[in-house]
């Protein structure tokens, strides 16, 4: 029996975890794999998809939220208590025997992230299996120098607090002007290019112009500015890339970094 392989779903609320999540299956699948959806957001109203495995059939977020927390204390005990259930929801991945498992995670990427529960749930469900973070950046941080910084700083917080290897990418990326996508983007791995595209920038103060390009030169030291995949689920041959790139991390443990 070949082992499941781990395709982990992270990124801010709006970024399209859920939507990928459902179109990456779809192309695993089309390629003659096997693929199942993990749904690891007990609060979710509506998936695009039909969960192979759901989270919210281990914890009732709503009785959660009856018991007097509000929306994020009550995801934050939700997933707290998910954790909790990670045997048993690893056992319900494992009865599938399926080639890669997509895990999608909470849209609130803090409640998950930065918490000890979800880094505990994904410990308890990965194991020792091959796995991969796919990170995702919505197309709007491509759209100035600042937020693309921030982009960067955030997919590295991200990376030191679940420590695997990590892929990231440029999401949705059809809303983009042409320029962005092939004059930006393809340019950010080279040195002092989105430092000079920080330090031109008019309207923001030096203090942050300072603070953005000093983080820049850290991370771009640290290996963590590079080109990222250009994403989007209306784009096949995009996700098709992406599925690409993720078999190449799962095969050789190698991290591609923002």
């Amino acid at each position: 029996m070949a082992e499941t392989r781990y395709i982990i779903l992270t990124g801010t609320a709006g970024s399209g975890k859920s939507s990928l999540a459902g179109a990456l299956k779809e192309e695993i699948e089309g390629q003659g794999y096997s693929a199942i959806t993990v749904n690891l957001d007990p609060a979710a109203l509506v998936l695009p998809y039909e969960p192979n495995v759901d989270s919210r059939n281990y914890v009732d977020y709503e009785g959660i939220m009856r018991e007097g927390l509000g929306p994020n204390g009550a995801l934050i005990a939700a997933v707290d208590t998910l954790a909790l259930h990670g045997e048993e929801i690893a056992g319900e991945i494992e009865s599938y025997q399926a080639d890669y498992a997509i895990l999608d995670t909470p849209g609130q990427m803090e409640v998950f992230v930065y918490r000890v529960g979800g880094p505990a749930l994904l410990k308890s469900l990965v194991k020792d299996s091959p796995a991969v973070n796919v990170y995702l950046v919505d197309a709007l941080f491509f759209r100035d120098p600042l937020s693309i910084s921030s982009a960067f700083s955030l997919a590295g917080s991200v990376f030191l607090r679940l420590m695997m290897p990590q892929l990231n990418v440029a999401t949705k990326v059809d809303l983009l002007d042409p320029e962005i996508r092939e004059n930006i983007i393809p340019r950010l791995s080279e040195d002092g290019f989105l430092e000079g595209l920080i330090e031109d920038m008019e309207g923001a103060s030096e203090q942050a112009k300072y603070l953005a390009i000093k983080t820049v030169e850290a991370l771009r030291v640290s290996g963590f500015i590079q080109e990222p995949l250009q994403v989007s689920i209306l784009w096949r041959e995009s996700v098709l890339t992406l599925f690409g790139g993720i078999q190449t991390i799962l095969a050789g443990g190698e991290s591609r970094k923002l």
